[in-house]
């Protein structure tokens, strides 16, 4: 074999230092791959943190909402009891009233026919307001 022509060992370590070189390449970059994922893995794990944080915000939001909402149930409850019991009141004030007026009614008529009769029981006329009677 001549100079020129490589031997076989010439040709398997430079094979060899070719794949090296692919192994080192490889190698880095899977060390740049495995920072890269380490890194979008902790972005990641940071954007749920921030996730669960507004969750938990929204979550006590909506029980501080819940809250209200059964306290305004209730005084709409208690509201709507006092105004059965207002129109159940009133309805019982205008018929007694009602009651009344027609209580006073009769007995203002029957005071007014009494008067009549005691005035003609004692034989009197009516004046015109000098003290004379109309004739």
């Amino acid at each position: 074999m001549t100079n020129q022509d490589p031997t076989r060992l010439d040709r398997i370590e430079a094979v060899q230092a070719s794949h090296n070189q692919i192994l080192n390449e490889l190698a880095r970059a899977h060390r740049e791959l495995a920072e890269f994922s380490t890194r979008q893995a902790e972005r990641q794990q940071q954007q749920l943190d921030r996730h669960d944080e507004v969750l938990d915000r929204l979550e006590n939001s909506i029980n501080r909402q819940q809250e209200t909402l059964d306290r305004h149930e209730t005084t709409l409850a208690r509201i709507e009891r006092s105004i059965e019991a207002l129109t159940t009141s009133t309805t019982e004030t205008i018929q007694l009233v009602a009651q009344q007026a027609v209580r006073s009614e009769r007995d203002r008529q029957a005071w007014q026919a009494e008067i009549r009769e005691i005035w003609q029981y004692l034989g009197y006329e009516p004046r015109n307001g000098n003290g004379r009677s109309e004739q």
